[in-house]
């Protein structure tokens, strides 16, 4: 869909009157650019003698990285597809009514998995902001806000979707896992990029 079209395309559909794509995707790509970052201050690390006793760890980070970055965009076109298929299920319910369960269950989850990876990759960035590049340290600080921002980005479509679902131990299950990031993120957030302002000044 939109993985093998150029970015203007997506960013003038985005635009456009038009369901789909929407926030569920913009966050799938603010999350991918996020470890791009991080990838790219790895890449700037690793082969440099300067950090040549953090090599190992820094190619663990880039392969971590570079696995996200890829399931992130896949998940560009998957939350766009999941949301299509629900607003189908909403326009063909009969009046009065609303979709199964299974649809909503859906739609929540791309937006569900970029919570989960926007969380690993923003623990990852840490570390990168701990050994990485030092020339790079401005990329990294730009990582973990992205990071953050799409998890909490994704996060409302989860939250919007969830509202309409009956099942309540699925409800609660959601609601055991996302809470405590709500937390926890924000905190990481601001450990690193306190981190990037101490090699700044």
């Amino acid at each position: 869909m939109y993985n093998e079209k150029p970015l203007r395309d997506y960013l003038d559909d985005l635009a456009a009157r038009r369901p789909a794509p929407g926030g569920g995707s913009a966050a799938a790509l603010s999350a991918a650019i996020g470890a791009a970052l991080i990838s790219m201050v790895a890449n700037y690390t690793v082969g440099n003698p300067k950090y040549k006793s953090d090599e190992d760890k820094v190619a663990v980070i880039l392969k971590k990285a570079e696995a996200y970055r890829t399931r992130l965009l896949a998940l560009v076109d998957e939350d766009v597809s999941a949301y299509e298929k629900l607003c189908d299920g909403i326009k063909n319910s009969p009046k009065g009514s609303q979709p199964p369960d299974g649809l909503y269950k859906d739609a929540i989850t791309p937006p569900l998995e970029m919570c989960r990876i926007s969380a690993e990759a923003l623990g990852i960035c840490k570390e990168i902001a701990e050994c990485g590049n030092r020339n790079l340290i401005t990329d990294t600080a730009i990582a973990a806000i992205l990071l953050e921002g799409a998890f909490f980005s994704a996060k409302f479509n989860v939250y919007i979707n969830l509202k309409y679902i009956k099942d309540i131990d699925f409800i609660g299950n959601i609601h055991k896992e996302l809470s405590p990031l709500e937390k926890s993120l924000p905190e990481l957030k601001e450990e690193i990029l306190e981190m990037c302002e101490e090699v700044i000044k």
